[in-house]
């Protein structure tokens, strides 16, 4: 498998799993109680996969200018 299909599936994932948090803090915050534990926790992980998939946009945008 070539590195741009191998960077373009591992953003697809990451994508997702920012999607998914980002449903479950939405969830939580509607509970009576909310958890923000939790919420800080989602938060600090779609924050980090934001940075990696900002990373990985750059390497392919680099990828494909130097082909």
């Amino acid at each position: 498998m070539g590195q741009s299909k191998q960077l373009r599936k591992r953003l697809a994932g990451l994508n997702r799993r920012i999607i998914s948090h980002r449903i479950k803090i939405e969830l939580e915050l509607q509970r009576s109680q909310p958890n923000f534990g939790r919420i800080k926790h989602w938060r600090m992980e779609v924050a980090a996969w934001e940075g990696t998939v900002k990373n990985l946009e750059r390497r392919l945008r680099k990828e494909k200018d130097d082909a």
